[in-house]
C-alpha cells in the first residue's frame, strides 16, 4: 500500500472530528442568541384578597337577609388603584404587577356578609354602593387607605328604604406599597362592616317598634 493509501484514513477522521466540532460549536453559538433574542418571562402579579371576615356583634335579629354590593365602572375589574396626592392628585393609577382577587365590591360583599351574620336573622335587604377604593399617596413614605360607601336597609316587602346612611373611613398603611395599601384595605373594610352594624342598631332604636315591628323586617 502506497505512503499516501496509509494516510488518508486518518487525515479523513481528523477531518471528521473537525466537521463534529464545527457542528457543535455552531449549535451552541445558536443556542446562546436563541436565549438572548427570547424576552424573558414576566414576573407574576401578587394577589391580595380583604379575608373572609368574622361574625361580629350584631344581634342576630338585626342581620339582614343578604347584602348586595354594587360599584362604578372603573371599579369593575381586579385592579388595585391608587393615587399620588403630592404629585397629580386628579389622575387614577393602578399597580402593574399587583392585584386583587376578586373585584372589590365583590370581596366587600362577603365580608359584609360574614360579619353581619347575613341570613341568620332578619328580613331586610341591605344595599350598598361602593364609590371609591382607593390607596392615597401623601407622600412617597406615607399613604392611606380610602374607603366610600352608601348604603341603605330595604323592607322584606317594597322598594323604599327604611334608613339610608354613607360612610367613608381611611386606614393608615403599614407600608407605601401595594401590599401596605392591602392590609390597610382589611382593616378599612371591618371598620365599615361595625360601623353598619351600628346604624343598624341605631336604626332599630330608632323606629316605632324596632326593624322587626310592622312587618318592616319580619320574614
Amino acid at each position: 500500500m502506497s505512503t499516501r493509501d496509509q494516510r488518508t484514513p486518518a487525515t479523513g477522521r481528523r477531518g471528521s472530528r473537525r466537521w463534529v466540532v464545527c457542528a457543535t460549536s455552531a449549535a451552541c453559538a445558536l443556542l446562546l442568541a436563541g436565549c438572548q433574542v427570547l424576552p424573558e418571562r414576566p414576573p407574576l402579579a401578587a394577589t391580595y384578597d380583604l379575608g373572609a371576615g368574622e361574625r361580629g356583634t350584631l344581634a342576630h335579629a338585626l342581620a339582614p337577609a343578604r347584602v348586595a354590593v354594587s360599584a362604578p365602572a372603573w371599579l369593575q375589574a381586579t385592579s388595585m388603584h391608587y393615587r399620588v396626592l403630592h404629585g397629580d392628585p386628579a389622575r387614577r393609577r393602578a399597580y402593574a404587577d399587583n392585584r386583587w382577587a376578586a373585584q372589590p365590591a365583590a370581596m366587600l360583599a362577603l365580608v359584609l356578609e360574614r360579619r353581619l351574620g347575613a341570613g341568620e336573622g332578619g328580613g331586610c335587604r341591605l344595599q350598598v354602593q361602593l364609590d371609591e377604593f382607593e390607596q392615597l399617596f401623601h407622600a412617597a413614605d406615607r399613604s392611606e387607605a380610602r374607603l366610600v360607601a352608601r348604603f341603605a336597609l330595604f323592607p322584606v316587602r317594597g322598594n323604599k328604604p327604611l334608613a339610608s346612611a354613607a360612610l367613608s373611613v381611611l386606614e393608615a398603611a403599614p407600608t407605601a406599597d401595594a401590599r401596605g395599601g392591602a392590609a390597610a384595605f382589611r382593616v378599612a373594610t371591618d371598620r365599615l362592616a361595625d360601623g353598619i352594624a351600628q346604624w343598624l342598631t341605631d336604626t332599630d332604636r330608632a323606629l316605632p317598634g324596632g326593624l322587626a315591628g310592622e312587618g318592616r323586617c319580619r320574614r
